[in-house]
């Protein structure tokens, strides 16, 4: 077992846990088994234990974006505009977008502004990055 550390995001208490690769905790929401997936109800991330590497990394800031979209409570703002029937496929996007763009983003901030680019990091971020 791999040891996790809990974390908050916007007051929420989060944590991760990996599972088994054919856990039941990997069905995700439209029925299929996954890698990875992230519960509202009990405000924990799955991953699937045989995941190591940019892998493991890509996948888990990817969960990590579904974490912050429901603490922030940006999921209705999603639905408010994006059609029903691309609710999932729309939240999946934003959520591959963050692991595949974020720290590209962080990272030329930095390279422009310096040590000043945390001062524009959204609020409660940089206290996670401290």
């Amino acid at each position: 077992m791999r040891p996790t550390t809990p974390f908050f995001l916007n007051g929420y208490l989060w944590k991760v846990v990996y599972v088994e690769p054919l856990s039941a905790f990997l069905i995700d929401r439209t029925g299929h088994l996954t890698v990875a997936t992230t519960d509202p109800t009990s405000n924990t991330i799955y991953l699937a234990n045989h995941l190591y590497g940019d892998f493991l990394n890509r996948v888990l800031i990817h969960e990590l974006g579904h974490a912050a979209m429901i603490s922030f409570n940006l999921l209705d703002d999603i639905h408010r505009m994006v059609r029903q029937e691309f609710w999932v496929e729309a939240e999946e996007w934003i959520c591959n977008f963050i692991a595949d763009y974020g720290v590209q983003i962080y990272a030329a901030a930095h390279d422009i502004l310096g040590d000043e680019a945390w001062l524009y990091v959204p609020d409660g971020l940089e206290k996670l990055l401290i």
